[in-house]
């Protein structure tokens, strides 16, 4: 930054200087002479006075002759002299090449005759400013000659007696088959008479017919709707039967329980205390408080399987009875005491029952009322 406010500062002193001298300098310099002479203002008629009438000034009328530059001497600038020269190179002498011993190249004879007393193919005349309509005749090219001679194919060996051997036919061999060419057939005859289509037969007969399709199989007739002669069975009857079926089914599951019961050892069975404790210990996870009235004054009847650490098997649990209420009531009251059954259940390991007596409380049959619940 320094430098340039030097080299500012040293440029604005020289230009004040040179103005401040270039003035003195220029005041010295001679004034221009001015040459003066005196005119005189005539009018018209003292012109007309002073020159003599009919005098009328000479006209030069003859141009003076111009001599033509000649050809190749225009007049050229000092500028197009000097691109000239820039132009043209300067011509530099060629080195001297040693002198080389001249020699001939033996160029081989030929062994080709030439016959010159062939005859010349001989051109025609023609128009040579191709008006003529046919074009020039050329003449044929002339053989030509090779340069370089090559030498002649050799001789084919001649092939010996001993190496031909003679094939003679097998007798036994069978004859190769003979195919038979097809002999050309010469084409009809053309009639030098024209038919016309008003003499051509017209017929409307099929000159050749398609072979008639077979009938088509036809399906087999459905066989006939034969009515039942069994009466209809009404569906209370079928729900009926399927009840019975049912009954009997569970009693005799419950007869192979109760021999099964019977045939099983069992402990001796349980006191007042322990089955005070078991309600109460269920008791703490049966909510009746959220059953409508309905629900709470019906009465069912729940049995249950027993696993022996005291945790009920939730797949079991199922309602034997209800009474004192509809059959949905029944269901929300059933709903109530399976949660009770399986939430107390899972709590501190099952229910507080004595091992020792697993044959009593194996399986479980409670009933949940109003008053209260009971076990058996």
């Amino acid at each position: 930054m320094r430098w340039s406010w030097f080299i500012s500062g040293a440029g604005h002193i020289a230009f004040i200087l040179a103005v401040f001298l270039a003035g003195p300098l220029a005041s010295d310099r001679p004034s221009e002479v001015v040459i003066l002479s005196e005119v005189a203002i005539l009018s018209e008629q003292e012109f007309a006075s002073l020159v003599p009438p009919g005098a009328a000034p000479q006209t030069q009328t003859d141009a003076p002759e111009v001599n033509a530059p000649e050809e190749g001497e225009a007049p050229r600038s000092p500028m197009a002299v000097a691109a000239t020269e820039l132009a043209m190179p300067s011509l530099v002498a060629a080195p001297e090449s040693p002198d080389v011993q001249e020699f001939e190249i033996e160029q081989p004879a030929l062994g080709v005759e030439i016959d010159d007393s062939a005859p010349t193919a001989l051109l025609l005349p023609s128009d040579i400013d191709g008006s003529s309509a046919q074009p020039d005749q050329v003449a044929a090219p002339a053989p030509r000659v090779a340069p370089v001679p090559q030498l002649a194919p050799p001789p084919e060996a001649e092939t010996g007696a001993d190496l031909i051997e003679a094939t003679v036919p097998d007798p036994e061999a069978p004859p190769d088959p003979v195919v038979e060419e097809d002999a050309p057939r010469a084409p009809q005859e053309a009639s030098d008479r024209i038919v016309t289509e008003a003499e051509e037969e017209e017929t409307n007969a099929v000159v050749s017919s398609m072979r008639p399709r077979p009938r088509p199989s036809r399906p087999p007739s459905p066989a006939p709707d034969v009515p039942d002669d069994t009466p209809p069975v009404p569906e209370q009857v079928a729900a009926l039967a399927d009840a019975d079926t049912e009954s009997q089914q569970v009693a005799a599951l419950a007869d192979a329980d109760a021999e099964s019961r019977q045939v099983a050892p069992r402990g001796p069975p349980l006191t007042g205390g322990e089955r005070e404790a078991f309600g109460l210990a269920v008791g703490e996870c049966w909510n009746v408080g959220s059953l409508s009235a309905s629900a709470r004054a019906t009465t069912v009847v729940v049995a249950f399987d027993m696993q022996r650490t005291g945790v009920p098997v939730a797949d079991s649990i199922r309602m034997v009875e209800f009474r004192g209420g509809s059959e949905a009531d029944a269901d929300r009251a059933f709903g109530a005491a399976r949660r009770a059954i399986i939430r107390c259940g899972m709590k501190e390991d099952g229910y507080p029952l004595p091992a020792e007596k697993f044959d009593q409380w194996r399986e479980v049959v409670a009933t949940f009322s109003e008053v209260g619940m009971q076990f058996r």
